[in-house]
């Protein structure tokens, strides 16, 4: 029965390898042997558990977006009233730096044209954030917090895509900051929702949640 959980630990220690090797490298770049040094361990030994490059780079990909969004979840679920629900969710989808986990998703979706496997976990997460923000939408307009100028869904959508967009704006360098990036997404979202620019931005001093992905 041990050796199953020693294998499991083995997976996600290369895994988490992968990740660095991927921010230090690229998405395209990396190599086995990069996340070997990584890991502490020989390329023989990540290529016992994983066949190529490509199937790691998927995996380590694919668990870093269900990291992600549940991540997302969970700081929704952790706050009571629409408002602030709607405030974190915003907070907690861009990345803090170009070195963090949710950058890491941001460079290697980058490389889509070229994988259709890639593809595909482009437009789960898309969905999955979708679907995030039309819940929360919902809810509140149910609930009298928001009064919605459009659909849940164009609205969802639209936030999504600022995301996007502002997300790619912070790790590629641009003087546009993560505070700036929520401020600007939170301007749509108020007006979007019919609440106050401020009550989406999150509190002076306050750790973002995505820093703890």
């Amino acid at each position: 029965m041990g050796r199953p959980r020693r294998q499991d630990t083995r997976r996600t220690q290369i895994v988490e390898a992968a990740v660095k090797a991927i921010v230090a490298r690229g998405y395209e770049r990396v190599r086995i042997k990069d996340i070997a040094a990584e890991a502490g361990v020989s390329s023989q030994t990540v290529l016992y558990y994983f066949p190529d490059v490509e199937a790691l780079l998927l995996e380590t990909l694919s668990r870093l977006i269900h990291r992600f969004v549940e991540m997302r979840r969970d700081t929704a679920d952790a706050v009571g009233d629409p408002v602030s629900q709607l405030a974190a969710t915003i907070w907690a989808g861009l990345p803090a730096g170009p070195d963090d986990e949710i950058a890491v998703i941001y460079v290697s979706l980058g490389s889509i044209r070229r994988n259709p496997a890639l593809r595909a976990l482009s437009r789960a997460l898309t969905e999955q954030q979708v679907e995030l923000y039309r819940r929360i939408l919902e809810a509140g307009s149910a609930r009298g917090a928001f009064e919605l100028r459009e659909s849940s869904l164009v609205i969802a959508e639209n936030l999504v895509a600022l995301e996007d967009a502002y997300g790619l704006y912070i790790i590629e360098g641009d003087p546009i900051t993560p505070e700036h990036a929520i401020s600007r997404i939170a301007t749509y979202a108020a007006a979007a929702v019919g609440v106050v620019h401020e009550d989406l931005l999150p509190a002076s001093g306050g750790s973002r949640p995505a820093d703890a992905l």
